[in-house]
């Protein structure tokens, strides 16, 4: 077997099968020359701490089963080792002004292991996580409510993929989490970003985010965005923050025509000022998507949603709305809105 430290990033991709897109993100990450192994816990102590973050004991037992080791998945290690130091190196770090592209997903050949890869990779740079927010003095039980994404990560892997782990399609929230750029408050989740105005940034805001199953009851999101208002300045006092936002299916208008007046989700939208539609949310198909995972459960997605509009269940409004409103050639999108700290 070859020791990951003798391969390079041609032979991995070549081994692995990696895509091109990947391969380059891999590349861009330097390996620091005393550069610490990751530890990964032992299977009692995985086992406690995956119970702790909120992990089914199916993924528990798929996890312990698909343990990575430098020795028999030297190309996974490789990886592993690449994405735990540029976990390490951006700590602390919110969301970018170019945006957050997230972890890759791995190639379905690297198989069971593969697909367990980034959940180890969680439990191993989670004692870092820790002590950086404990240096924020932010309060233990913030610090695991906000980590407890990857139970939610993996229910969702499994429900899209059929599968264990969470290697198969792109993830956003567990690295952010990790790197103390995510923050559950109440019913809903924070994240620290820049803003710029053209020539770097110029402020800094916090991007809003509607947990699963969250049924947006004004007072809950009132108390949420109260908290917000409490913790941010406190924990990160040099990051003044000028204005919340919200990127969602939730935040298309056309909602608002067939919901009643007084739903959670009208109210909610109009806490917002929303920007305008771009060309390129107007002929994306994410929001009709998104409501086909999010309200239907169909997260196993048909090529074309004429398919199975005559198979969705029309027991609420929302699901109702859905259908009328693609059968009468519409379409929904992910919207865009912000109201003052």
């Amino acid at each position: 077997m070859s020791d990951p430290t003798d391969l390079n990033a041609a032979e991995v991709r070549s081994r692995l099968a990696l895509p091109a897109h990947m391969l380059e993100w891999l590349e861009r990450i330097e390996r620091p020359a005393a550069a610490r192994t990751p530890v990964l816990p032992d299977d009692a102590e995985a086992e406690r701490l995956l119970g702790r973050l909120g992990v089914e004991s199916v993924d528990r037992d798929s996890t312990l089963a698909a343990r990575p080791n430098p020795h028999d998945h030297p190309e996974l290690w490789w990886v592993l080792e690449r994405v735990y130091h540029h976990l390490l190196a951006k700590m602390g770090c919110g969301v970018p002004i170019e945006g957050f592209e997230g972890w890759p997903p791995l190639p379905v050949s690297t198989g069971a292991v593969g697909r367990h890869l980034y959940v180890w990779l969680y439990l191993a740079v989670l004692p870092e996580a820790r002590r950086y927010q404990a240096s924020r003095e932010i309060p233990e039980d913030v610090t695991w409510v906000s980590l407890d994404g990857l139970g939610r990560g993996m229910r969702a892997h499994r429900a899209v993929t059929g599968e264990g782990g969470l290697g198969l399609f792109r993830l956003w929230s567990p690295p952010l989490q990790l790197r103390g750029a995510e923050y559950r408050l109440g019913l809903l989740g924070f994240n620290r970003g820049a803003v710029s105005m053209g020539n770097g940034a110029c402020g800094y805001v916090l991007g809003v985010h509607i947990p699963e199953g969250g049924k947006l009851e004004p007072d809950a999101c009132e108390e949420s965005f109260a908290a917000a208002r409490e913790f941010f300045p406190r924990h990160f006092p040099e990051e003044p923050v000028s204005f919340f936002t919200c990127s969602s299916w939730l935040m298309d208008p056309q909602l608002a025509e067939y919901l009643p007046e007084g739903s959670n989700i009208v109210r909610f939208q109009r806490r917002f000022h929303l920007l305008p539609l771009t060309p390129q949310e107007a002929a994306s198909p994410e929001g009709d998507r998104a409501i086909l995972g999010h309200v239907f459960g169909r997260y196993r997605q048909p090529d074309t949603l004429s398919e199975v509009l005559d198979e969705l269940p029309r027991d609420t409004t929302l699901q109702r709305a859905y259908v009328a409103h693609l059968r009468s050639g519409g379409h929904w999108h992910s919207r865009t809105g912000w109201f003052p700290f």
